[in-house]
């Protein structure tokens, strides 16, 4: 009995002492856990919730501004388009949440860049919406010209905060009733947590909707992959991509496509030629990249615009306004711009440079005596052959009417005229199915001197007439280094109804 006593006061001792000390590992373990979770919100869930939402009003903003761009035609009245943009930024600012009638888009502001967007300076800018908009997103989308695809100005869209307060919700509060209650705030953040994934996949699935919407192609890359990960109807289609084993995207023309170098600043653009799809011919694209964080990884959006046809109908109008519609040569215009490169060219390198100007003999009595369409397949004739005695450096071109020109960069007086005479010597033996029908050309040719574009052609000019009063048929060369006197006087009308 007097040791169970000891021993007893010796355990009510330690029981005490191990129920200060479980208080205090319990006191200690419930704030590790409250730093944890407040840990865990603050580096974690905040950063991720806030760039989600930052992502989310990035996309809203530009799905709305992008019909904006229909409207930047400036065929249009001005006053007339500014009333356009008016409405259409008012329809925008309107846009609400259904649940809270919180306007998505509380300001916009629209600036161009009048150099390229040519009307009245500041006519077209505006800014609607709240003047004060307190931790608004901000997002700006460059504004391209829907014809030819320029840059023409920028829309900034001041994104309403409610994107953030509706994924955070309480939290804060949440976690003001964890320091006094542990274990149900621990269960009511277990709660919210579960309540903001539900958000979040809600909100990745009305992003994943706009983005699938969109009737343009678009892509979503990792900044550390090559191939997308996401793609939405339009890209997979206009590109052919398939899923690959690793959960990427994949084909020959995105591959042909990132083998070039892509935009990857914020807003820049790029005109891009691919290759990869089944049709034949090569494709272009209007590629913009704009970087952003996806659920927290950082991606760029890719956007693709097709001017296949636009760049076609590009170089056809290029070709058309370089060339002559019957015969195919280039035309008087296209020659004038060449010889004066060439020239520039000679006296900057001191190499040769010589011309051939000639026309057909007597083509007017063509005319009048077979009619103008047997002249047209006269003049194409001829203008087949020419192309078949000169070398691919050398530049043919129907100087006007009956008349051609031949530019040859590298060749002397000498051998101009060999090409000339072999030009004379090859018209003279076409064989006609026109009975009676007979063509021959008259040629002048000139080595450059130094002289002027007028002053070099009018020493082949000289020649050509000379060639004519000679007695047709033939090629003179005038004599290096020699400028015909231009006080004397062109040939009369008379003579020159005679050639």
């Amino acid at each position: 009995m007097m040791v169970t006593e000891p021993l007893r006061g010796i355990a009510r001792h330690l029981s005490s002492r191990l129920e200060g000390y479980l208080a205090l590992v319990f006191g200690l373990l419930g704030l590790m856990l409250m730093l944890l979770i407040a840990s865990h919100w603050f580096l974690v869930l905040e950063p991720t919730l806030r760039a989600e939402a930052e992502s989310r009003a990035t996309v809203l903003a530009q799905s709305q501004i992008q019909g904006l761009e229909r409207l930047l035609d400036e065929d249009r009245d001005p006053e007339q388009l500014r009333r356009d943009l008016l409405a259409a930024l008012g329809s925008i600012l309107l846009f609400k949440d259904g649940s809270t009638q919180e306007h998505f888009i509380q300001r916009i502001s629209l600036m161009f860049d009048y150099d390229i967007f040519r009307v009245r300076r500041g006519s077209l800018d505006l800014d609607l919406g709240s003047t004060v908009c307190e931790r608004c997103f901000v997002a700006r989308i460059p504004l391209y010209h829907p014809e030819d695809r320029v840059l023409v100005g920028v829309a900034t869209c001041y994104s309403s905060p409610r994107f953030l307060h509706d994924l955070t919700g309480n939290l804060g509060t949440t976690l003001v009733w964890v320091v006094g209650f542990i274990l149900l705030s621990t269960g009511y953040a277990w709660f919210q947590t579960q309540r903001f994934l539900r958000r979040l996949r809600e909100s990745e699935n009305n992003l994943r909707a706009v983005f699938e919407a969109a009737p343009f192609p678009m892509l979503l890359q990792a900044e550390d992959a090559s191939r997308p990960h996401r793609a939405n109807v339009a890209a997979k289609r206009y590109l052919e991509l398939r899923e690959t084993p690793d959960g990427a995207l994949d084909s020959a023309a995105w591959r042909d496509l990132a083998s070039v170098a892509l935009p990857s600043r914020d807003g820049e653009t790029r005109e891009v030629r691919f290759d990869g799809l089944e049709q034949d011919r090569k494709h272009w694209a209007l590629v913009s990249s704009t970087p952003m964080n996806f659920s927290g990884i950082p991606s760029r959006l890719i956007g693709l615009a097709d001017i296949s046809e636009l760049k076609a109908i590009q170089d056809e109008l290029r070709a058309a306004s370089f060339t002559d519609p019957l015969t195919g040569l280039y035309n008087r215009r296209y020659l004038y711009q060449r010889l004066a490169h060439e020239i520039d060219l000679a006296n900057r390198y001191k190499h040769p440079l010589a011309v051939i100007l000639f026309d057909l003999d007597l083509f007017k009595r063509i005319n009048d005596t077979f009619g103008h369409g047997v002249g047209d397949d006269v003049l194409v004739c001829v203008s087949g052959t020419l192309k078949s005695c000169i070398r691919e450096v050398d530049v043919a071109g129907r100087h006007g009417g009956e008349e051609f020109l031949v530019i040859l960069p590298h060749a002397d007086l000498t051998e101009a005229t060999e090409v000339a005479e072999r030009i004379r010597a090859s018209v003279a033996q076409i064989s006609w199915s026109v009975e009676g029908l007979a063509a021959t050309i008259s040629g002048g040719v000139a080595q450059h001197c130094g002289e002027s574009l007028d002053a070099f052609l009018d020493v082949a000019d000289r020649r050509l007439y000379m060639a004519k009063d000679s007695g047709r048929n033939r090629i003179l060369a005038a004599p290096v280094g020699i400028v015909p006197d231009r006080t004397v006087a062109p040939a009369t009308a008379t003579r020159i109804a005679a050639r």
